[in-house]
């Protein structure tokens, strides 16, 4: 039976996540390079063979129809704020010299999706580290005239996923496109390109549920790599149980795959800490 290859292991950043222990409300610095280095080290550590990966947050939601970012903005950009200091770079230099694969992500509100990858990405070219682009779609025009169900956002059609692909490889043909989100029918239904397809979902009832997600998840993307976002606070209850859940949740969902396919094992932040500052 085909089974599927861990490639890559390491963890999800934003501003919000890791500076907060949600059972505690105790507040947290934003770790620096050499502490995220860490964890990531450590995610690669339990997956031997694994590359170092990061999903990396540089826009976040502020309001209901704008983002901010992270960096300094190059030009005016509709429903995007920036901020007079850049918050990824001296970051970005660390994961060059560890060769970790870095994917840039955005919640990109109502902001124009391909203008927004072009300004990240033309920022940040430069960094050998950097392989792609990101959008979690639950944040894409989350608010807008489509977004039917509340906080799933709008959908991400093949129209607009082509659009993308193309206009960031046209920066670099090496890089590609994630899409994220927990319900597949929010992504593309037939666009595929080499796209990544990261699933984020969370609040599981039990454990088997890990698996059967999972396990169709990467049946329905079969021959596309996917990722797994997985360790949120919702469903420590059941990771909890492993001894080291960055490890053995990873591993337990992976045993429920029954098809070839290139994974990413992503731990969120919200928990990331609790895990491995151990």
């Amino acid at each position: 039976m085909d089974k599927p290859k861990v490639v890559w292991a390491g963890c999800r950043s934003s501003e919000y996540g890791i500076t907060k222990n949600y059972e505690t409300r105790e507040i947290y610095p934003f770790p620096d390079a050499e502490d995220w280095c860490g964890y990531v080290d450590k995610m690669v550590a339990n997956y031997p063979s694994s590359n170092g990966a990061l999903v990396w947050i540089v826009t976040t939601m502020n309001g209901k129809h704008t983002c901010k970012a992270n960096f300094p903005l190059s030009k005016p950009l509709n429903n995007v704020v920036g901020m007079r200091r850049d918050e990824n770079e001296a970051y970005l230099k660390e994961f060059d010299k560890k060769g970790y694969s870095v994917w840039l992500q955005v919640e990109s509100a109502d902001a124009d999706i391909c203008e927004l990858a072009e300004e990240v990405m033309n920022r940040y070219k430069h960094h050998p580290c950097v392989k792609g682009f990101g959008v979690d779609v639950e944040w894409f025009f989350p608010n807008g005239p489509e977004a039917k169900y509340p906080g799933k956002g709008t959908k991400f059609g093949d129209e607009i996923a082509e659009k993308l692909d193309k206009t960031v490889k046209a920066i670099n043909p090496e890089y590609n496109v994630f899409v994220k989100h927990w319900d597949y029918e929010w992504l593309p239904p037939e666009y595929r390109s080499d796209m990544i397809f990261v699933n984020d979902s969370q609040m599981f009832e039990k454990l088997e549920e890990f698996q059967n997600e999972f396990s169709a998840w990467t049946r329905y993307y079969e021959g596309n790599p996917v990722f797994f976002q997985i360790g949120y606070n919702s469903d420590k209850w059941l990771w909890g149980k492993f001894k080291n859940p960055a490890k053995d949740l990873g591993k337990y969902i992976c045993d429920g795959i029954d098809c070839k396919a290139d994974v990413g094992i992503i731990w969120v932040d919200f928990t990331l800490r609790q895990v491995l500052d151990k």
